[in-house]
Parts: structure tokens; sequence; C-alpha cells
């Protein structure tokens, strides 16, 4: 079973969302999401086969239109063997994302890209250093500002009884305000998502908010001290920012948030 996103007729729709931001990414927001975790102590030659052969797919594959751009992410907080994914990898797609590939695509798919193995080396070569633990269709409702390589993610999942309302709130409230942030350098990004496959009731996650900083002090600091309080006022005089926080906890609950470090960022070239 391979790590790269087109896993061919092996493909698995699992439970993990994670919503990656970036300017470059197309207007459907459509994007597949591949939890990994690397095999004990293949954590060298993982990292080898994600810069190597696997960026060399990655490339092509923007190159080409096919997607419109693809994330790393590592997991920083929790870690080791708590943490459900060692790596995060996201495709994002132009318009609705295709379904998996057969092994003759997948074949055509590794001669584009200049990459001398047969399909069963390519297998095999992603076999031996992790496994996918999970891979899902995750879409963004609303974003602002842009990812990068180097910034920090924080994933918050969270449980919402009422999406369409939840929604609302964000653009209104939020999304002016991380606007403002990402203007004055406070944010990266900001994005909040819904979760496509899998869905239902017995789904727990599926609405989602990132905040993406430009450093990991800017993460650990997070939306506290008076520049972050100054700044909502500037933006929201008539709402409190205590208030907003309150009515937010009324429409959702985040449930858990990961922190990841953006490693690789794929996109067309400006």
């Amino acid at each position: 079973m391979t790590i790269h996103r087109m896993l061919g007729s092996a493909a698995i729709l699992a439970t993990l969302c994670v919503t990656l931001v970036a300017q470059q990414q197309a207007p459907s927001g459509y994007h597949r999401v591949t939890c990994v975790k690397v095999k004990p102590g293949r954590t060298a030659e993982f990292r080898a086969l994600i810069s190597g052969d696997i960026s060399k797919v990655e490339h092509s594959e923007v190159d080409s239109g096919t997607i419109s751009g693809w994330l790393l992410l590592r997991t920083m907080v929790p870690a080791g063997s708590d943490a459900s994914c060692d790596y995060v990898l996201v495709a994002f797609y132009p318009g609705l994302p295709p379904a998996p590939m057969s092994d003759e695509e997948t074949k055509a798919v590794i001669e584009k890209a200049g990459i001398g193995k047969t399909l069963s080396e390519w297998q095999q070569e992603h076999t031996d250093n992790g496994y996918q633990v999970s891979n899902n269709i995750t879409r963004y409702v609303t974003l602002v500002g842009a990812a990068k390589k180097g910034d920090y993610l924080v994933f918050n999942s969270m449980s919402v009884s009422d999406l369409s309302a939840w929604i609302d709130w964000e653009k209104k409230n939020w999304q002016p305000f991380a606007q403002a942030l990402v203007k004055n350098g406070i944010l990266s990004a900001w994005a909040i998502n819904e979760q496509v496959f899998p869905h239902g009731a017995k789904v727990q996650s599926q609405a989602s908010s990132v905040d993406v900083y430009p450093s990991w002090e800017a993460a650990m600091h997070g939306f506290g001290g008076k520049k972050v309080t100054d700044l909502w006022n500037s933006v929201h005089p008539d709402l409190k920012f205590a208030d907003a926080n309150a009515q937010a906890a009324k429409l959702r609950t985040i449930d858990a948030a990961t922190l990841y470090k953006v490693e690789e960022a794929i996109f067309p070239a400006k």
C-alpha cells in the first residue's frame, strides 16, 4: 500500500480531516487528505522518499494542472506514538476530486515524472517506509491569506450542531478579524471547512477551522495579548471579544487541536 495520494484500487476513506490553505488553491476548495505513520527507524528514509520521488511526482502533477497544489505537514504536538499521523499529505484539485487511479494510470504518472522505477518498485518503496492511516475528502468553505513552507498550523476539529449557522457566524464575525490578523502579520492564513467524505451522524468531526501562524512563537502565543484585543475592537467596536467567544462556544465545540509544521508547499509559479 503506497503512501502517495494516488493509491489506485487500494485507496482508503477514513476519518482524518486537515485543511491547509494557500492563495494558489483552486476556487473549488476540494482536497484529498492522507494521514501517514512512518515505520519505526525509517524516518530518514521516509524524508528522502518525500523529498525525492514523491516531490517529483507532485511537481509534475502541478505543472500539468492535474492538481492545483500539494502540501506536506509534519505533526508537532502530539507527536510520537500518541500522534494519529506523523505526516499529512494534502492534494488540492481544480474541481471535483477524481476517482482513485488504476495501476495503469499510476504507472503513467510515474513515467511522466521521470522516475525510473516500475510500479511494483514504486509501491515497495512506500511500503518499506510507512503506511496510510486514513484518506478523506474535505472542502474549505472560506479562507484568508496563504500557508507557506515553514509556517505552523493549528487544526481545530469541531462538533457543530447547526453547520449553516456556524458558517454564517464565522463569515460575519471571525473572517473580517482574520483578514486584519493576516494584514498585521499575526496570522499567515485562516480557514473554515467541512468534511465531504466520510460523513454521517457517527462521524465526529464534520467541521474544522485552521489558524496558520508565521512562527513557532506566534503559534504558542495564539490570540492572547493586548494587540489582538485592540485589533478585534477596531474590527468589531460593538462586539466585545469575550462576548464573541461566548457566541462561538454556543455554535461549536472544539474537540481537539493539533499543531503541525508546513514542511513542503508545491504550487504553480506566480
